[in-house]
């Protein structure tokens, strides 16, 4: 009778610790879920950053053409005009 109260005993410890390994186990399961969601918030924000810089990329390599879209402009106007200089020269 005493041996099988010991037993009892020891298996009610046992039962005690796994439950309390449960716990600690449901606790870390949360705390893996909560993380997994801010990976995941965390990665739709990185996409929406990237999609930005592209943008800005795009918009810092236009303006940097623009000057010298214009410098072309500029160069081809004023040959126009000392080429059309020269021909109304030598037409009169």
């Amino acid at each position: 009778m005493e041996e099988q109260s010991a037993a009892i005993a020891r298996m009610e410890e046992q039962i005690r610790n796994l439950g309390a390994r449960m716990d600690k186990l449901e606790k870390l399961t949360e705390s893996v879920q909560s993380l997994a969601l801010s990976v995941e918030r965390l990665t739709a924000s990185m996409k929406t950053t990237e999609e930005n810089v592209d943008r800005l990329q795009t918009d810092v390599a236009e303006i940097h053409d623009k000057p010298a879209k214009r410098w072309e402009t500029i160069v081809t106007a004023i040959i126009t005009a000392v080429i059309g200089l020269i021909i109304g020269a030598l037409i009169k």
